[in-house]
């Protein structure tokens, strides 16, 4: 596994802090057909400093979890398939992170389930919009509903977007790891 360090790890979590807050700010505030404003505390730098220790212990989870089942695996895994193992880990749990801390009112941050936001957000979205707005309204009262559906929404991009920032880096770091090889074996066939 190439994200075996701390400093790997702790550069992938303020990675995906930081592209996670502006991805999440940028979509609540032009993803629903008009700009919206948010509270006047928030800022891209606090919310990522709010959000980076969650993030941190999600990255350490992931590449613990990810490294067990690769040496349960007892060698079986091509590298391909260990690297995309990682990353889709890591893109469901540190999405699943930002989404527990989106969910809580306690620390109001631009992301996060302001009453303000909740309101402006859910006006903009039509309730014959989708399926899954459909089902949850069958499930749970109009209000209830629509903040899951925000919830659930923000969940399923916020995952493909750590996903995609964890496939970076890893691909960037196994290409450093084998660009060294590769001159390593150079020098010594050389020398």
């Amino acid at each position: 596994m190439v994200i075996n360090s701390i400093i790997k790890k702790s550069a992938l979590a303020v990675l995906i802090a930081f592209c996670s807050v502006m991805w999440l700010s940028v979509w609540h505030e032009f993803g629903y057909g008009a700009r919206m404003s948010f509270p006047a505390v928030s800022s891209l730098p606090r919310d990522t400093l709010i959000i980076l220790l969650p993030v941190m212990l999600a990255v350490w989870g992931s590449t613990a979890l990810a490294q067990w089942l690769i040496n349960r695996s007892q060698g079986r895994m091509s590298p391909s398939t260990q690297s995309i193992l990682t990353a889709a880990i890591l893109g469901g749990m540190t999405s699943i992170a930002i989404i527990l801390m989106e969910a809580t009112r306690v620390f109001r941050t631009g992301i996060s389930n302001e009453v303000a936001i909740q309101v402006s957000l859910c006006r903009r979205i039509l309730l014959d919009s989708s399926f899954l707005l459909k089902t949850l309204l069958g499930i749970f009262p109009t209000p209830q509903a629509m903040r899951y559906h925000v919830l659930l929404q923000d969940g399923i991009y916020l995952t493909l977007i750590n996903l995609g920032i964890s496939v970076l880096l890893i691909f960037i770091l196994e290409g450093a790891v084998n660009f060294r090889r590769l001159e390593t074996a150079r020098g010594e066939s050389s020398g």
